[in-house]
């Protein structure tokens, strides 16, 4: 091969293997991309999202909007997405009916608490925890749980299993300040949202607290307290604040957890970066700010 022929193979083979290790290198010419999946846009689990990924700056994060914990936890499986959060109940739930699709995820950590918070309508046939376990005029007390792939839905079927009585209601999937208007006009007896408690500003709890005739009510069942046998804490009754001030208005209601999942098979790298954030940096992926 001629000198100068030489010369500019030795260039290229140099520039390649330069190139490799600029992609390979974390931070480098082309982070590798993560994908983390959040939820409903404005909601909580996208702020987890967005805070979650400000804190991998050697990956080129991306974010998937999507319904609530049922569908990430399907993403997840399906390795579509890298990272993503849920509801502890419904992981357990899906552990139970499809065991060998979901074992295999990888549990990074549990995050902070999530809470079941249901509006109601003043002077509506629904006023009490009570009202959503027996009929209404004859018919069943329409519920809207939100989509069907959210937490709500899930966290209602779990629940009827544990209080058989709420097996009264008629679910519905209407969602958002949609549902909220429905049931102020009586096309629903209750709306029914799951979310983190600090999160003072979710758009339907704000839009409850916009409307004089919608409020929240109190769960404060006992026999809802669910401990999985090998000690896992699925459902707890909890105190929480639904609103801010120097007398903010507190409520019990029914409370399990939500977790960091990763998909089958995640890259050592991104398991340790993910874990270092949530045990060295936790707040600030729960900052709702």
């Amino acid at each position: 091969m001629p000198l100068t022929e030489l010369r500019v193979h030795t260039s290229r083979a140099f520039a390649l293997l330069l190139a490799s290790w600029l992609l390979a290198w974390p931070g480098g010419a082309s982070a590798r991309d993560v994908v983390i999946a959040g939820g409903i846009e404005g909601r909580t689990y996208q702020r987890y999202a967005a805070n979650l990924g400000s804190k991998l700056p050697a990956f080129k994060v991306r974010y998937r909007q999507t319904a609530g914990s049922s569908e990430n936890l399907d993403l997840l499986a399906a390795g579509e997405v890298d990272i993503g959060f849920a509801q502890v109940d419904v992981f357990a739930t899906r552990i139970r009916s499809e065991r060998e699709r979901f074992e295999k995820l990888g549990i990074v950590g549990r995050l902070a608490d999530e809470c079941v918070f249901l509006a109601y309508r003043k002077g509506g046939s629904v006023t009490s925890e009570e009202g959503l376990q027996a009929q209404v005029d004859g018919r069943k007390p329409k519920l809207s749980v939100g989509d069907p792939q959210g937490g709500m839905h899930t966290t209602w079927l779990l629940l009827k299993e544990i209080q058989p009585a709420f097996g009264a209601t008629a679910i519905d999937f209407t969602g958002g300040t949609l549902a909220l208007n429905h049931l102020a006009t009586g096309m629903l007896d209750a709306v029914g949202w799951v979310t983190d408690p600090r999160n003072h500003d979710h758009k339907l709890l704000r839009a409850v607290f916009a409307n004089d005739s919608l409020d929240i009510l109190e769960i404060d069942d006992p026999s809802l307290a669910y401990t999985l046998p090998q000690g896992t804490v699925v459902y707890e009754l909890k105190e929480v604040s639904i609103s801010r001030g120097m007398r903010p208005r507190k409520i019990t209601t029914v409370c399990t957890g939500s977790a960091v999942f990763a998909r089958p098979g995640i890259e050592p790298r991104l398991m340790d970066a993910v874990s270092d954030v949530l045990s060295l940096d936790r707040e600030a992926i729960l900052s709702l700010d």
